[in-house]
């Protein structure tokens, strides 16, 4: 914050600067404009002082005035020409700026304003570049936003429409290869991508043809669901070895290879599955014994994957019990 020196003396910075410490900021605004247009236009605190004022009037539909600021800022930072106020004159700017990347992330999470949060996102970035540090390195802030950006495609594609989702779908996996881009090893971008790939595998196999349910209808769209979940498989594999005990990934690619009809590595990914929830079946038959469901499921564990011989014969006959009371 500035500090009352003598440039406060001035009469319209004083005043200025009286009103903006009372919180009178309207009245501030127009002292400091009219400080602009005086002989006080040259003090560096001035333009300091009207970049405070207005950066605090920057809310809602005023937001115009964040850029006054700014522009305030930079032209005190050109009359300070030895430098005195650069670190704090650097600092104000960061902390204005930062605001682009606030809104930007609001617009995106709470307001679903997908184009006007990028467009924030990138005033941030190109302006921090041009006014404070042109080598600052964005590389781990875009990849947390693109991230963030592909994300929240995802989440929009299971509340919108059938007709609608594959463009949703199509822009999660533009922003997430806006990540590979920088860093191609990262986890939450590779199994983004291998997850709308494999979705869309799921929903032709779901979905009934256009021309209705006929033979021709049926294989093309087995051939588009296995197309998808080939595609997704290279990024879920490379999701796997970044993280090789995450559920979700075991999951996404269980279910790519049952589309796939590859029994053999179904049955790999359905066991590490099953260890992730054993605990979980046995738990909930604990309290719930006549979950029937819960018991099949225990029942295939021991058959299939988890094989135990004596589990399955004892699980096998209470299912028998329960469906036969």
């Amino acid at each position: 914050m500035l500090s009352a020196s003598s440039s406060f003396a001035q009469i319209w910075t004083g005043k200025a600067y009286d009103f903006y410490k009372a919180g009178e900021y309207e009245s501030a605004k127009t002292a400091i404009d009219s400080a602009i247009s005086s002989i006080e236009r040259f003090d560096s605190q001035t333009w300091q002082l009207r970049g405070h004022i207005y950066r605090d009037i920057s809310n809602g539909d005023q937001i115009y005035y964040r850029e006054i600021a700014i522009e305030s800022f930079v032209r005190a930072k050109k009359i300070d020409s030895v430098g005195l106020y650069t670190v704090k004159i650097n600092g104000y700017l960061r902390n204005t700026l930062v605001r682009y990347f606030n809104d930007a992330v609001t617009l995106l999470i709470e307001d679903g304003e997908f184009e006007k949060s990028e467009e924030s996102y990138n005033i941030y970035t190109r302006e921090y570049k041009k006014l404070i540090d042109p080598n600052f390195d964005f590389t781990v802030t875009n990849i947390n936003y693109y991230n963030a950006v592909g994300s929240e495609y995802l989440k929009k594609v299971d509340i919108v429409e059938p007709t609608k989702k594959m463009q949703l779908r199509e822009k999660a996996i533009e922003y997430s290869n806006k990540v590979l881009v920088f860093d191609s090893l990262d986890f939450k971008a590779n199994f983004n991508i291998g997850i709308v790939y494999y979705n869309i595998g799921v929903d032709y196999i779901i979905t009934i043809p256009a021309d209705g349910i006929t033979l021709e209808g049926i294989i093309l769209n087995q051939k588009k669901s296995e197309e998808a979940f080939l595609k997704a498989l290279p990024y879920l594999h490379r999701a796997e070895r970044l993280d090789p005990n995450n559920k979700a990934v075991q999951e996404a690619l269980m279910g790519c290879y049952y589309g796939l009809n590859n029994n053999e590595m179904y049955l790999k990914y359905q066991k590490l599955v099953d260890q992730h929830n054993i605990g979980t079946y046995l738990e909930r038959h604990n309290t719930h014994p006549a979950d029937i469901e819960n018991v099949r499921q225990l029942l295939r564990v021991y058959t299939q994957t988890l094989i135990d011989l004596e589990q399955a014969e004892k699980f096998k006959k209470i299912l028998f019990a329960l469906e036969n009371p």
